[in-house]
């Protein structure tokens, strides 16, 4: 373990933080030290601002600032993922105060215990400006990437809440899972009650897998279409009728096709979860036009 001190020179005023320990990290370490572990040694706690720890890699920083940093690589092997800002592109449709966005994967949709943790709201917050209104109807899971809507005017919401309340949201994902079963249809469907089977680990499961009464669930549908079947993994198209949490995971996983890194549900290990929110359709107000929106880049 090594402790580098530094007092943030006249160049570096008001750069992030990640940035201050980069730049001077830069000059003290031969083989150099890439942006991203940079930014790891801060959200890991490694990093300090007049001796006292920040994990906050987008803080400013101002000229005389004392930075320390204590590197210890094991400290850092959990935070194992650099997420770039929004961009244009991350924004699939803005339109009437309707906002659709593709979502990173690793990323919460809301802020989470770990406050120097990226979450989608705060990102959103970046990119529109902190005083932006950004209303949250629906979530993701971290590792799922795609398509998620919000409102960023408040007058829409009844309108968005209506449109989920009553099933009016075409969502599509995108799976690729691991073949644990003989033989694949083209087609299917899973209903069932899902209940929440480990509260500490915010798992799920069906209420016949666990062998309960179907009076503890909550009603789950969803519908599957295979894509394309390869040698151990498959393609499949998601449609989730209902908004159940791991909905879509705990329907393939139980029937035999868990999703590539999915380890809650027996997935093959992978660097993400292969799930990924493809599109979702809806009709305006008073029979307005239909919008569909689609993501342009398909990750796997």
């Amino acid at each position: 373990m090594a402790t580098y001190s530094f007092h943030t020179p006249k160049a570096l005023h008001k750069e992030r933080f990640d940035k201050v320990v980069h730049a001077l990290l830069q000059k003290e370490i031969p083989q150099g030290i890439s942006k991203s572990l940079a930014r790891k040694l801060v959200m890991a706690g490694a990093c300090y601002l007049n001796g006292s720890r920040c994990r906050i890699a987008s803080k400013p920083v101002f000229e005389g600032i004392e930075v320390r940093v204590v590197f210890k690589p094991e400290r850092v092997e959990s935070v194992r993922f650099d997420i770039a800002p929004l961009t244009k592109e991350n924004i699939l449709y803005h339109e009437n105060g309707i906002l659709v966005v593709d979502k990173p994967a690793h990323v919460p949709t809301v802020p989470t215990v770990d406050n120097a943790r990226d979450n989608l709201v705060s990102m959103l917050k970046a990119f529109f400006g902190k005083d932006q209104y950004i209303g949250i109807h629906h979530r993701l899971d971290a590792q799922t990437s795609g398509c998620i809507l919000f409102t960023t005017d408040e007058r829409r919401n009844a309108f968005v809440f209506s449109l989920f309340q009553e099933h009016l949201i075409q969502k599509k994902y995108r799976a690729l899972v691991h073949v644990a079963r003989e033989k694949i249809p083209p087609a299917w469907e899973v209903k069932n009650q899902l209940v929440r089977a480990e509260k500490k680990k915010n798992r799920y499961h069906s209420t016949e897998f666990l062998k309960l009464p179907d009076t503890e669930g909550s009603f789950a549908f969803s519908r599957f279409t295979l894509l394309e079947k390869r040698e151990t993994t498959a393609l499949i198209q998601a449609e989730p009728v209902t908004g159940r949490t791991h909905q879509l995971r705990v329907h393939l996983a139980e029937y035999g096709l868990p999703v590539v890194g999915d380890k809650f549900y027996g997935g093959p290990p992978a660097e993400r979860l292969m799930l990924h929110a493809e599109s979702l359709s809806f009709r305006e107000e008073n029979g307005g036009r239909e919008v569909v929106v689609t993501t342009t880049k398909l990750p796997f």
